[in-house]
C-alpha cells in the first residue's frame, strides 16, 4: 500500500513540476511576443517612421515565432499556433503594402489569440475541471 501510495505521489509531483515548467515558458513566450506585437503597433501609429524599421520589427517577430513555435507545438494544440501563425502573415503582408491600418488590426488579433492561448493553457482549477 505503502509503494502505490509513493509511487502516485511521484507521477503527480512529476505532471505539477512539468505543467509548471511549460507554463512558465509559455507564459514568458508569449509575453515577449505580445511585447514587441505592441511595439510594432506602436511604430506603425507613430508616422514619422520609415519602412524598413517596420520591416525589421516584422522579421525579428518572425524569427523569434518561428523558434518558439517549434518548443510550444509540443504541448499546445498546432490549431491554436496556427491561428497565429496567420495573423502574423497578415501582419507581414499588410506591411510589405504599406496598409498599416489593416496591420494594425492584424496585430490586435494576434495579441488576442496568444493571450487566448495563454489562459487556455494556463494551470488553474477552472481548466482542470
Amino acid at each position: 500500500m505503502l509503494k502505490e501510495f509513493l509511487i502516485c505521489i511521484i507521477i503527480i509531483t512529476g505532471i505539477v513540476v512539468g505543467n509548471l515548467i511549460t507554463q512558465n515558458y509559455s507564459v514568458r513566450s508569449i509575453e515577449d511576443i505580445n511585447n514587441q506585437l505592441r511595439e510594432l503597433k506602436g511604430t506603425m501609429q507613430n508616422e514619422e517612421t520609415n519602412e524598413e524599421e517596420i520591416h525589421s520589427k516584422v522579421e525579428k517577430i518572425d524569427k523569434q515565432w518561428n523558434d518558439k513555435f517549434s518548443k510550444l507545438a509540443y504541448y499546445i494544440e498546432h490549431d491554436e499556433l496556427e491561428k497565429f501563425a496567420k495573423n502574423l502573415e497578415g501582419i507581414k503582408i499588410y506591411a510589405e503594402l504599406k496598409d498599416y491600418e489593416n496591420a494594425m488590426k492584424e496585430i490586435n488579433e494576434g495579441i488576442f489569440i496568444l493571450e487566448h492561448i495563454e489562459y487556455k493553457y494556463s494551470f488553474n482549477l477552472q481548466n482542470i475541471f
